[in-house]
Protein backbone atom coordinates (compact mmCIF):
# COMPACT_ATOMS: atom_id res chain seq x y z
CA UNK A 1 0.00 0.00 0.00
CA UNK A 2 2.50 2.47 0.85
CA UNK A 3 4.45 1.57 -2.53
CA UNK A 4 1.54 2.52 -4.41
CA UNK A 5 0.55 5.18 -2.33
CA UNK A 6 4.16 6.73 -2.93
CA UNK A 7 4.02 6.20 -6.82
CA UNK A 8 1.18 7.74 -7.45
CA UNK A 9 2.12 10.96 -5.46
CA UNK A 10 5.38 10.88 -8.04
CA UNK A 11 3.13 10.05 -11.00
CA UNK A 12 1.01 13.52 -9.76
CA UNK A 13 4.06 15.35 -9.05
CA UNK A 14 6.27 14.48 -12.33
CA UNK A 15 2.82 15.22 -14.47
CA UNK A 16 2.54 18.89 -12.56
CA UNK A 17 6.32 19.77 -13.32
CA UNK A 18 5.88 18.28 -16.81
CA UNK A 19 2.76 20.10 -17.40
CA UNK A 20 3.33 23.78 -16.25
CA UNK A 21 3.95 25.03 -19.35
CA UNK A 22 0.57 26.33 -20.28
CA UNK A 23 -0.11 29.79 -22.15
CA UNK A 24 -2.21 30.86 -19.29
CA UNK A 25 -1.74 31.09 -15.72
CA UNK A 26 -5.11 29.77 -15.48
CA UNK A 27 -3.70 26.51 -17.10
CA UNK A 28 -0.26 26.54 -15.14
CA UNK A 29 -2.74 26.76 -11.57
CA UNK A 30 -5.14 24.19 -12.89
CA UNK A 31 -1.96 21.89 -13.86
CA UNK A 32 -0.08 22.80 -10.35
CA UNK A 33 -2.98 22.92 -7.69
CA UNK A 34 -4.30 19.54 -9.30
CA UNK A 35 -1.48 17.74 -8.64
CA UNK A 36 -0.60 19.34 -5.25
CA UNK A 37 -4.33 18.62 -4.34
CA UNK A 38 -4.06 15.03 -5.21
CA UNK A 39 -0.48 14.46 -3.73
CA UNK A 40 -2.06 16.07 -0.40
CA UNK A 41 -5.16 14.02 -0.87
CA UNK A 42 -3.29 10.99 -1.28
CA UNK A 43 -1.56 11.90 2.05
CA UNK A 44 -4.91 12.62 3.46
CA UNK A 45 -6.83 9.72 2.36
CA UNK A 46 -4.56 7.10 4.28
CA UNK A 47 -3.72 3.54 2.90
CA UNK A 48 -7.51 2.60 2.48
CA UNK A 49 -8.60 6.13 0.55
CA UNK A 50 -5.61 6.77 -1.10
CA UNK A 51 -6.95 6.50 -4.21
CA UNK A 52 -10.32 8.19 -3.85
CA UNK A 53 -8.62 11.17 -1.64
CA UNK A 54 -6.15 11.75 -4.79
CA UNK A 55 -9.23 12.19 -7.01
CA UNK A 56 -11.20 14.56 -4.76
CA UNK A 57 -7.54 16.92 -3.55
CA UNK A 58 -6.58 16.95 -7.45
CA UNK A 59 -10.06 17.86 -8.30
CA UNK A 60 -10.37 20.34 -5.77
CA UNK A 61 -6.97 21.66 -6.34
CA UNK A 62 -7.16 21.94 -9.89
CA UNK A 63 -9.97 24.19 -9.23
CA UNK A 64 -8.68 26.63 -7.03
CA UNK A 65 -5.17 26.82 -8.99
CA UNK A 66 -7.03 27.81 -12.00
CA UNK A 67 -9.19 30.79 -10.26
CA UNK A 68 -6.29 31.78 -8.78
CA UNK A 69 -4.42 31.82 -12.13
CA UNK A 70 -7.33 33.76 -13.49
CA UNK A 71 -7.41 35.83 -11.67
CA UNK A 72 -4.03 36.53 -12.46
CA UNK A 73 -4.28 36.73 -16.07
CA UNK A 74 -6.78 39.57 -16.22
CA UNK A 75 -4.73 41.63 -13.23
CA UNK A 76 -1.77 41.31 -16.43
CA UNK A 77 -4.51 42.07 -18.97
CA UNK A 78 -5.61 45.04 -17.39
CA UNK A 79 -1.97 46.56 -17.00
CA UNK A 80 -0.67 45.80 -20.43
CA UNK A 81 -3.79 47.49 -21.77
CA UNK A 82 -3.07 50.17 -19.60
CA UNK A 83 0.53 50.73 -20.56
CA UNK A 84 0.00 49.92 -24.26
CA UNK A 85 -2.85 51.57 -25.04
CA UNK A 86 -2.87 54.34 -22.76
CA UNK A 87 -0.59 57.41 -23.80
CA UNK A 88 -0.71 60.33 -20.81
CA UNK A 89 -2.12 63.48 -22.87
CA UNK A 90 -0.38 66.80 -21.74
CA UNK A 91 -2.21 70.22 -22.27
CA UNK A 92 0.29 73.18 -22.35
CA UNK A 93 -2.46 76.35 -23.14
CA UNK A 94 -4.80 77.05 -25.91
CA UNK A 95 -5.05 75.51 -28.82
CA UNK A 96 -3.45 76.70 -32.35
CA UNK A 97 -3.45 80.42 -33.22
CA UNK A 98 -5.04 80.89 -36.77
CA UNK A 99 -4.70 84.33 -38.98
CA UNK A 100 -6.80 84.18 -42.00
CA UNK A 101 -5.71 86.15 -44.96
CA UNK A 102 -6.70 86.34 -48.77
CA UNK A 103 -6.26 83.06 -51.03
CA UNK A 104 -3.54 84.65 -52.87
CA UNK A 105 -1.76 86.63 -50.16
CA UNK A 106 1.26 84.75 -49.91
CA UNK A 107 3.23 87.54 -47.92
CA UNK A 108 5.07 86.53 -44.93
CA UNK A 109 4.13 85.04 -41.32
CA UNK A 110 3.66 86.95 -38.67
CA UNK A 111 5.67 87.85 -35.75
CA UNK A 112 5.72 84.56 -33.72
CA UNK A 113 3.31 84.79 -30.49
CA UNK A 114 5.13 85.03 -26.81
CA UNK A 115 4.87 81.59 -26.00
CA UNK A 116 6.18 80.34 -22.52
CA UNK A 117 8.12 76.58 -22.00
CA UNK A 118 5.60 74.60 -19.32
CA UNK A 119 7.77 72.49 -17.03
CA UNK A 120 9.86 69.43 -18.73
CA UNK A 121 7.76 66.26 -18.66
CA UNK A 122 11.02 64.25 -17.97
CA UNK A 123 14.70 65.50 -17.21
CA UNK A 124 16.82 66.06 -20.17
CA UNK A 125 13.94 67.29 -22.21
CA UNK A 126 14.74 69.45 -24.89
CA UNK A 127 11.78 72.42 -25.80
CA UNK A 128 11.66 72.60 -29.71
CA UNK A 129 10.14 76.54 -30.57
CA UNK A 130 7.19 77.36 -31.70
CA UNK A 131 6.52 78.02 -35.79
CA UNK A 132 4.48 79.22 -38.44
CA UNK A 133 3.53 76.86 -41.56
CA UNK A 134 1.97 78.00 -44.19
CA UNK A 135 -2.06 76.48 -45.05
CA UNK A 136 -3.99 77.39 -48.08
CA UNK A 137 -6.17 80.09 -46.82
CA UNK A 138 -4.20 81.15 -43.27
CA UNK A 139 -1.11 81.22 -41.53
CA UNK A 140 -1.16 78.58 -38.42
CA UNK A 141 1.13 78.36 -35.75
CA UNK A 142 2.21 75.14 -34.46
CA UNK A 143 2.64 75.28 -30.70
CA UNK A 144 6.18 74.55 -29.27
CA UNK A 145 6.65 70.94 -27.44
CA UNK A 146 8.90 68.89 -25.69
CA UNK A 147 11.02 66.15 -27.36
Amino acid sequence: MMVRRMVLTGALGAATLVGAGCQSNAGNGALIGGGAGAALGALAGGPRHALGGAVLGGALGAVTGAIIGNDVDREQDRERYYYEYRRPAYYYGPPQIVVEHAPDDYGPPPPPPVEAAPPPPFPGAVWVRGYWIRQPYEWVWVRGYWR
